[in-house]
């Protein structure tokens, strides 16, 4: 177990903010055990990251409920978190595998809009404003508790692609966009003391235990991934395999205290998947129904015939559905890991901290359509490179490179490494 500095990563360019740990302190809410507060994780986002903590409530006020790229009718007006659970009948969901309601973004979620990048943490860790996290407490008796903080971010940055030498009419592509980006941790406790955490990171997570984690202060630390805000207890490159190996950048950007602006619930659970939310803490009017929405929480995946969308045999694509909600997270666990991950080790050592983090650049939201071979070839030789921050984005808002330019902190490779029946699949595709 490391522990780290009172301020770890001091200031990295004259945007970033840079907490020491005196000043990020627990906030306990009454009914919730002092001790979950105590322990609760802080977030390091990445230093290049332009899309931060987001207001939950402003995803559903910038949205609108959609069901085969059609608006609700029948849908509430002026719809908000109290209210956001009648979208279930409204769209005759009755599962969140069946349920085909989406909150689809007002305006094109292709092109930048402002409440996409969220609220910077100021200097005690807080998002000013917004409301960003969710802590849920499902206590299991025999003194096991668990303890799951939730994070929103109200867009999600897919991973950069190298599709030359595919014969597509594309040289490269973000694949995995999504408007909305639910991400969590989970501490356990035995007895008021953090035995195991879960980190989860896109469809799989890790368990360590909680000697083996970075701490400040007594509170484990968290390094959230560019983009995708995928979590790890170690900064640097992380290397993942999906079809491909995939690397997610981590580093100690802007620190976050989630729990600072956050609702805090108990849970009393009726299976893996459904339970009964109760308000606890300072604000016992905590608005509950939203957490029992099984829809998504952004917009339907773009179909083909979108000129934005490029979609590799069903496989992948650029633009992807939105995500569920926490009630969809397996809230009553057996052990530290999902039902689905389990049985799953549990790591009492931490991987080495590997690779670098890029400088801050800058990208333009037209860059997340496919790129052209002549587009890149024009990108890559006119020595600039770098895109505009998007209209709206803070001006204190960290920003990640351009895909045009031939910078990306996030690049995978070639997909020549995917099953050739998969490549074979594409080639069809693009004929």
């Amino acid at each position: 177990m490391r522990l780290l500095p009172p301020c770890h990563a001091a200031l990295v360019s004259s945007f970033f903010v840079s907490v020491a740990a005196s000043t990020i302190e627990g906030r306990q809410a009454a009914n919730i055990p002092d001790y979950v507060t105590k322990f609760a994780p802080l977030v390091y986002i990445d230093v290049n990251d332009p899309y931060l903590p987001s207001d939950i409530g402003a995803q559903v006020m910038n949205t609108k409920p959609e069901v085969n790229y059609t608006e609700l009718t029948n849908a509430p007006p002026n719809l908000s978190l109290q209210d956001l659970a009648s979208l279930n009948a409204a769209s005759n969901c009755s599962s969140f595998d069946t349920c085909v309601s989406y909150l689809t973004s007002r305006e094109t979620a292709t092109t930048d809009q402002p409440w996409l990048h969220g609220v910077l943490p100021d200097s005690n860790g807080k998002t000013q404003g917004a409301t960003s996290a969710a802590v849920i407490v499902n206590d299991h008796g025999s003194g096991i508790v668990d303890a799951f903080y939730f994070y929103f971010y109200a867009f999600n940055l897919g991973e950069t692609v190298n599709l030359a030498g595919l014969g597509l009419n594309v040289s490269s592509a973000l694949i995995g966009n999504h408007v909305g980006d639910w991400e969590h941790t989970m501490l356990r406790f035995q007895n008021g003391m953090p035995q195991t955490m879960w980190y989860s990171a896109h469809d799989s997570g890790f368990v360590y235990t909680y000697q083996a984690v970075d701490k400040n202060n007594s509170r484990p630390v968290v390094y959230a991934s560019l983009g995708g805000h995928a979590n790890y207890a170690t900064p640097g490159t992380q290397s993942r395999f999906d079809i491909i190996q995939i690397n997610d950048s981590t580093s100690a950007g802007p620190l976050w205290d989630p729990v600072a602006n956050a609702y805090f619930y108990t849970f009393t659970p009726t299976s893996d998947l459904n339970g009964t939310f109760t308000p606890a803490g300072s604000s016992p009017s905590a608005p509950t129904p939203w957490l029992y929405y099984l829809g998504k929480w952004g917009d339907k995946q773009l179909p083909d015939s979108d000129p934005n969308q490029l979609d590799l045999a069903g496989i992948a694509a650029t633009w992807q559905d939105g995500p569920t909600g926490p009630l969809d997270k397996y809230l009553n666990r057996t052990g530290t890991c999902p039902q689905p991950q389990e049985p799953c080790n549990t790591t009492s050592v931490l991987p080495s901290p590997s690779g670098n983090t890029a400088p801050a650049q800058t990208i333009s939201r037209t860059e997340f359509a496919p790129t052209t071979t002549s587009e890149t070839a024009a990108a890559t030789s006119g020595g600039g490179g770098s895109g505009t921050v998007p209209s709206g984005t803070p001006s204190s808002s960290p920003t990640a490179s351009s895909a045009a330019a031939g910078s990306v902190p996030r690049e995978v490779g070639s997909l020549a490494l995917m099953l050739a029946g998969v490549a074979l699949n594409a080639l069809q595709w693009a004929k």
